[in-house]
């Protein structure tokens, strides 16, 4: 089929069909791949010129500049789910999603006065070695097998996005495409370690953001962005503004400030170790804290090109909706046809879209892949770890790479079967141990009431909560009433027209109305306030169960609730500018009295005791 037949007014797509990748799109999507595993190989051989420990290869020796790690915070935080994910979400859902960049600035922000500082002066390697030190082995052992678990999940639905995208666009099956992906990133991040997962970041950070660029410039040059802009307001996407307290509001100013602060993105940037081990990797405090808040700024511009994408589908797709008319099988897929469509004259270009998204995929599973091998080195199995010499420990932690990512590579096998699109998918489940796990931290950080018991039964609590308001959004049937309050979209199948000629049958489909009630709407949650669920069960279940045991205890504190190493003195100084001198003698300063604690810093110079050589 021509596709100039494929147009009405220059610009809106009538005619649905594939187009494959060409020569020259293999040729630019190669470059990729192959970019990408040289700086594994340059990092690989890098180490063999010197004695690389373990900390070198997990941790890049501590030695790390902070904007290549502002790259690595960004990549990591976006990958692939915004690429493909987040246009579409504009583009069904209209700009509330923008706000999201407020939530990137509080909890960025948050963390790097509150918590890294902490977690960097204490020397520790994973950010589960502080809860052993303030609560106990018992909340380490938990949070760890949490965070190991919806890893795995969230790693392999990262995996399946991109890989829904090559299949679409390239005839590749879609089980090949997945093999693909977890291939090309465990490669690297086996052979190069941290600091390859860091620099090919910024290589594929730069891949990302010159395809975004790619649709926004063409379509510019073609349309205009003036014209994009207003059919984006005439069909209500660009409202900014929707306030509302009904926590069943999809999108709402509410849900993108509280809901993801006190949820998925507090915790991803205060307590994840996926982020935090960026910013333990860095030279200094100064290095690490400025990582952080350039981090902003990247998130912010990929976003706002994520924003201008997004009207760019509204634009050409507001004849004939691909995924609507059941041509595409998920909204995930309209920015990858869309690409293909436009560029079908210019050979490569269509692959510099395609490579970006894949590109996001490879950072963000490298960088969860390289965590979850630091975290079973570290808190799993690390006093039998530190008895092995230096090669050995570095083989064990390449090992762990490569059995990690291919158990990644399985459950992306299984993530076709998860409910919702990519973006909602990830943060849901992410959700359920984020505003629990992230409750846990702020308590110990902020309160030295919370010891061991009381802080492992929030958990518990709060896990359950998430949990089950997760299952039953996905057994339920949603409320119409709830329905409505998600602000999708209506789109348009009228002039789909099929590449045999045949029209697009206009069917009216009216579902079956639900009604509401308050389970339902327990269940039916915006996907924004899982986290602060959890957060909220947390905490409420930690202080009633905290009050009855320190109570029998009479409030005696013991030393990991006194250490003022473990803890933010945020109320300590304002007791002291108001005067009031008793609260600084609670605070146990003696670094002999906690020989944990010792171990934990003095990590590195013990290993060098212990470690034998071949």
């Amino acid at each position: 089929m021509e596709t100039s037949n494929c147009y009405e007014n220059d610009y809106q797509v009538t005619c649905l069909f594939k187009t494959l990748f060409s020569g020259p799109d293999y040729a630019v999507f190669s470059c990729m791949l192959i970019v990408s595993a040289l700086v594994g190989i340059y990092f690989a051989y890098q180490s063999r010129r010197k004695t690389e420990n373990v900390n070198d290869y997990l941790m890049a020796g501590r030695s790390m500049h902070f904007f290549p790690t502002s790259l690595s915070i960004m990549c990591t935080a976006l990958s692939a789910i915004t690429i493909l994910g987040t246009p579409a979400e504009f583009y069904n859902y209209g700009s509330m999603y923008i706000w999201s960049i407020a939530g990137y600035f509080m909890a960025i922000s948050f963390s790097n006065e509150i918590f890294i500082p902490v977690f960097y002066k204490l020397g520790i390697n994973t950010t589960y070695e502080y809860l052993e030190l303030r609560f106990g082995r018992k909340v380490r052992n938990a949070t760890t097998i949490m965070f190991m678990v919806a890893n795995v999940i969230s790693t392999g639905v990262v995996i399946y996005a991109p890989a829904t995208a090559i299949s679409a666009v390239t005839g590749m099956s879609l089980d090949l495409a997945i093999l693909t992906t977890g291939l090309v990133c465990i490669f690297y991040t086996t052979l190069g370690g941290m600091k390859a997962v860091v620099w090919t970041d910024v290589v594929q950070s730069l891949w990302m953001l010159t395809g975004l660029m790619a649709v926004i410039i063409f379509t510019h040059i073609k349309v205009g962005y003036g014209k994009i802009f207003e059919m984006a307001n005439l069909t209500g996407r660009t409202e900014f503004f929707r306030s509302s307290w009904d926590p069943t509001v999809r999108d709402s100013l509410q849900a993108y400030l509280i809901g993801k602060f006190f949820g998925i993105e507090g915790y991803a940037f205060g307590c994840s170790q996926n982020f935090v081990q960026r910013f333990l990797s860095c030279k200094s405090l100064a290095h690490a804290k400025t990582a952080g808040y350039m981090a902003i700024g990247w998130l912010s511009i990929i976003l706002m090109s994520c924003l201008f994408t997004g009207y760019t589908l509204v634009y050409y797709y507001e004849l004939c909706d691909p995924a609507a008319a059941g041509f595409l099988e998920s909204t995930d897929q309209l920015m990858p046809f869309l690409t293909n469509f436009l560029f079908v004259e210019y050979p490569g270009l269509s692959a510099i879209y395609i490579s970006g998204a894949f590109a996001g995929s490879l950072s963000s599973v490298s960088s969860f892949i390289s965590s979850m091998a630091n975290v079973i080195m570290t808190d799993m199995i690390g006093e039998r770890a530190s008895k092995l010499g230096k090669v050995k420990q570095v083989i064990l932690a390449k090992s762990l790479t490569l059995f990690v990512g291919f158990v990644c590579i399985g459950f992306a096998y299984l993530s076709t079967l998860l409910k919702g699109g990519v973006i909602e998918v990830v943060l849901s489940i992410g959700a359920i141990i984020a505003g629990p796990v992230y409750a846990v931290f702020m308590m110990g950080v902020f309160f030295p009431l919370i010891e061991e018991i009381s802080a492992l039964v929030g958990l518990l609590c709060g896990v359950a909560a998430c949990t089950w308001c997760y299952i039953g959004r996905n057994i339920y049937p949603v409320p119409t009433e709830i329905v409505e309050k998600s602000f999708r979209i209506p789109v348009n199948t009228d002039r789909c027209t099929f590449e045999n000629g045949t029209s697009y049958p206009i069917e009216i489909n009216e579902s079956e109305f639900v009604e509401n009630s308050g389970i339902l709407s327990f269940y039916n949650i915006s996907y924004h306030y899982i986290g602060t669920l959890g957060f909220t069960v947390t905490v409420a279940a930690s202080f009633l169960t905290a009050l009855i045991v320190m109570g029998r205890r009479r409030f005696h504190h013991t030393k990991q609730q006194r250490d003022a190493r473990l803890h933010c003195f945020v109320f300590s100084d304002i007791a002291k500018k108001c005067g009031y001198k008793r609260s600084l003698d609670f605070w146990h300063r003696s670094d002999s009295d906690d020989d944990l604690h010792e171990k934990i810093i003095d990590e590195e110079k013990k290993e060098e005791a212990f470690s034998t050589d071949f």
